[in-house]
């Protein structure tokens, strides 16, 4: 009895053991899913927030590259492709970045460039005065 015994103890572990690989490979997919499903939301949110920082007015090529990165994302996701998209969504997010901070930059050095000119013109009006 005790080999009987210990025979339905292997096969109860055997099978234990591949029913929890088995629910865990089925678990994956939707973790991997729900993960980058949850990076494509947060380069829509970066592409958004560049958009907002004029990036389509002073960084134009960067934001391109990242909306087609993040519609390469969405492509992917919809094939199930969910690593590719999580990655193209992962680079999608620091491309928008890189916009909205060059626009940002842009922005900066265009008002500094005013200010000189203001400054030149004072100083030439300054310049034109009686003494």
């Amino acid at each position: 009895m005790d080999g009987k015994k210990r025979r339905i103890q292997q096969v109860f572990i055997v099978v234990t053991v591949i029913g929890l690989l088995f629910a865990v490979g089925c678990a994956a997919p939707k973790t991997t899913a729900q993960l980058s499903g949850e990076k494509i939301f947060r380069a829509e949110k970066a592409f958004s927030d560049a958009k907002e920082g004029n990036a389509s007015l002073n960084a134009k090529d960067a934001l391109a590259v990242a909306e087609r990165k993040l519609a390469n994302a969405k492509d992917a996701f919809a094939k199930q492709n969910f690593d590719e998209a999580a990655n193209l969504a992962e680079q999608a997010a620091v491309d928008a970045e890189y916009a909205r901070a060059k626009a940002t930059t842009q922005k900066s050095l265009n008002i500094a460039e005013e200010i000189k000119k203001n400054n030149e013109a004072q100083r030439q009006e300054i310049q034109q005065m009686p003494k």
